[in-house]
């Protein structure tokens, strides 16, 4: 246990590094993704929407639609660094946003070792029942290649993306909870014999 928490430290150190020049739009980032204010999952759906309606309208093909989303990424992670470190200076990062900042950090690091410990119970399955695992597997990977040839890929990955944007303020508030507790509370219907 004391080994986990030790790599665990040792995660959160490494995110830190790796995302120094970042801190300063992370601090804001979180409470947008977090839903704060009630105006946030507007600002999500609707910069989500105008990135997905420009790459419709640009009706580019698949690698060049890929290369422009590389360069964009690539142009982003060069100026929020630079942006960041020209409106704040260092006396601007104080004691509070540090902690905040690590928060961030330590919560990224523990939703990816749950999705990768998630994904090795899943392959472990593969081991302990077999059969479990290639009827799970083959039915998903049936019921993907379905969809997919049914529907838009453009507009799948448009729902994609905004249900993993909007995914963190829905469990921050609580929201799949409270469904669930109104689906308890409803009325039981009795059953006729």
């Amino acid at each position: 246990m004391a080994d986990m928490f030790q790599e665990q430290e040792k995660q959160v150190k490494k995110l830190k590094r790796l995302l120094e020049g970042w801190r300063m739009a992370l601090l804001p980032l979180k409470s947008i993704i977090l839903w704060e204010q009630q105006w946030h999952p507007c600002v999500i759906i609707g910069s989500v929407s105008f990135l997905y309606l420009l790459i419709w309208l640009l009706d580019l093909n698949t690698l060049t639609t890929i290369a422009l989303l590389g360069i964009l990424l690539n142009f982003i992670d060069f100026i929020i660094p630079v942006i960041s470190n020209s409106l704040y200076g260092p006396s601007a990062w104080t004691g509070q946003k540090e902690k905040m900042f690590e928060e961030i950090c330590r919560s990224i690091v523990l939703s990816y070792n749950n999705f990768i410990k998630q994904v090795c119970n899943f392959y472990s399955l593969r081991e302990t029942g077999p059969y479990m695992y290639y009827i799970i597997s083959i039915s998903m990977l049936i019921t993907l290649a379905w969809i997919t040839s049914t529907i838009n890929n453009i507009f799948l990955f448009y729902i994609l993306s905004v249900v993993l944007l909007l995914w963190p303020g829905v469990q921050h508030r609580g929201i799949i909870n409270a469904m669930l507790s109104m689906v308890n509370l409803g009325p039981k219907t009795s059953k006729l014999e």
